[in-house]
């Protein structure tokens, strides 16, 4: 897109200027006067502002992609005697909510296949929600999602040491060491909303209800779920990623990171995990780590040059989470490390449920979107954070 390709050349030229802006303040061997100061802050106020831009745009077309892909796919159905069979859309089905030929419907990622009635199985709602949930919900965007189709308790396998292996003389005895491991029980928490709709927008075939729902719906519960995911303790909600990960590294100071800080939890990670490893940290923080240089006076951030790429620190992709505490004393402000070994198991999707009664005066259709999940850091050692002096 036309628009991404001057944001991006917008972005770059951002960074130069605020490269070269750092690379003045070494070489004079002094610390920016305050208008240079606030000219760094608002190149870097602005370039977080393309981000989340990017990041939005990349979304309207993936979900653009795939509603055309899905459209080919309907439009290509065989003619059966003579008559089409009916095309089962999420939006057909979210319309039928609305003439109350049903109450209730289960959207989920699946295959396609045949359904009963020979009609192709929809899924873009559900894409479209979870798209948008991500953007809200950034450890979900690098954990290990488990689909279940019922709510019970399951228990996964828990790694908390590795064994280790010691120096042993010929004839030695071989001494013992197994990996210390426990089990993490990731039940089904609910998040759940309500949203209104007037009769008229539903019934108005012109206007996109599908798109308009799951965006509302996927900022609801990432906003809800997301914020768990994060920083939640595990008492009865999700164990966040921050609270569940071990500490690798506090800070000296109170107010600031330095490089070696950042470097140091890089390396608190074992490498098999750090092959596999990503940034998380909100943005204020982000902002704070992009003017951080190495001993060889290179950045430790460096931008993203593609669409659909993620920034990178240290070589590693960084994402930002609103949900994560700033700096300040005590506070757990990133985690690193292979994120993958964040579990987050999910039940049946999302659940969509119509009333007419709810709001029956105002001739208002209320929708009400349920989504059950859990999650915890299964393996202790892949993850660890940086926590503030």
């Amino acid at each position: 897109m036309a628009i991404v390709e001057k944001l991006y050349e917008e972005r770059n030229n951002l960074w130069e200027q605020m490269k070269e802006l750092n690379d003045r303040e070494i070489s004079e061997n002094r610390s920016l006067d305050s208008a240079e100061k606030e000219q760094w802050d608002k190149m870097n106020d602005r370039m977080s502002e393309i981000d989340a831009r990017v990041q939005e745009l990349a979304s309207v077309e993936e979900a653009n992609k795939k509603s055309e892909e899905a459209r080919d796919l309907f439009d290509s159905k065989p003619v059966v005697e003579e008559k089409k069979a009916e095309v089962i859309t999420d939006a057909s089905i979210l319309r039928k909510f609305a003439t109350g030929e049903i109450r209730s419907h289960n959207f989920e990622k699946r295959d396609l296949d045949k359904a009963n009635d020979g009609g192709l199985v929809p899924q873009g709602f559900f894409d479209q929600i979870i798209a948008k949930l991500d953007e809200n919900a950034a450890v979900r965007q690098f954990a290990t999602v488990v689909p279940t189709g019922g709510g019970e308790d399951i228990k996964f396998p828990q790694i908390t040491a590795l064994s280790s292996a010691s120096l042993v003389a010929e004839g030695g005895a071989i001494g013992e060491s197994d990996p210390t491991s426990a089990s993490v029980t990731l039940g089904a928490f609910k998040y759940a909303y309500l949203v209104q709709v007037s009769s008229e927008l539903l019934a108005d075939e012109g206007v996109d209800i599908e798109a308009f729902l799951a965006n509302d719906a996927g900022r609801a519960l990432g906003n809800g779920a997301g914020a768990d995911f994060a920083i939640a303790n595990g008492s009865s909600k999700p164990n966040g990623v921050m609270n569940a990960a071990g500490t690798g590294v506090t800070c000296a100071s109170a107010t600031a990171i330095t490089s070696d800080e950042v470097i140091d939890l890089y390396h608190s990670v074992t490498a098999p995990y750090r092959d596999n490893g990503a940034w998380i940290m909100n943005d204020a923080t982000l902002k704070e780590v992009r003017q951080l240089k190495d001993s060889n006076n290179q950045y430790l951030w460096q931008p993203s040059l593609q669409l659909g790429n993620p920034a990178t620190l240290l070589g590693a992709p960084v994402a930002t989470d609103s949900n994560i505490e700033t700096i300040a004393t005590a506070k757990k402000v990133m985690a690193w490390g292979d994120m993958s070994k964040y579990y987050i198991r999910e039940v049946n999707g999302i659940q969509v449920d119509r009333s007419v009664d709810y709001a029956f005066a105002n001739d208002l259709v209320t929708f009400r979107f349920i989504y059950r999940a859990d999650g915890d850091l299964l393996d202790t050692n892949a993850v660890k954070r940086m926590v503030m002096g």
